[in-house]
């Protein structure tokens, strides 16, 4: 069952099965992508179905780029999901900032929440959403880029806001 069928059945049928397959689709994904908290690692989330229609309160097309885990941050241990959000653009983006915000907090939520790979127990202390308006190779500089970031505690299976 790939992650988007897992989350059409979390959103519309029983929950137990449902919190079965994401539990086993996550621990596999988990596995083949790198151990959570260990070094960072930049890869793609084998779970996350590229098919899978992202929808946000904007309205803009939004796709899964990357997650970065076990990064270190000012709040403890971070999981950074980076997503791609072309209407940001500068000069071509019809998504201006309070649209954006958002739309992060909902990818937050919605999203990377009910979807994070940890050991029982093992919650990150932040997460950290990003959109881009063009893939940016993490810890690059492009000044042609928009970028936004914002973090977010996960705490009572809700996604705080953390200002930067």
């Amino acid at each position: 069952m790939t992650l988007a069928q897992t989350y059409r059945t979390r959103k519309g049928h029983g929950r137990a099965g449902a919190l079965v397959a994401l539990t086993l689709s996550l621990t596999l994904a988990g596995a083949l992508s790198a151990p959570a908290f260990a070094k960072p690692a930049f890869a793609k989330d084998e779970a996350w179905d590229p098919d899978f229609v992202i929808t946000v309160p904007s309205g803009q097309e939004i796709s899964f780029l990357d997650v970065i885990r076990g990064e270190e941050s000012a709040a403890g241990t971070a999981i950074r999901y980076r997503f791609l959000a072309p209407g940001i653009a500068r000069n071509k983006g019809n998504v201006v900032f309070s649209q954006a915000e958002e739309d992060m907090a909902a990818l937050c939520q919605d999203y990377v929440l009910p979807w994070i790979v940890v050991a029982p127990g093992e919650m990150p202390d932040q997460i950290i959403i990003v959109l881009s308006d063009r893939e940016v190779e993490f810890g690059v500089a492009d000044p042609d880029a928009t970028q936004y970031f914002e973090a977010y505690r996960p705490e009572d299976g809700a996604c705080f806001w953390e200002g930067f």
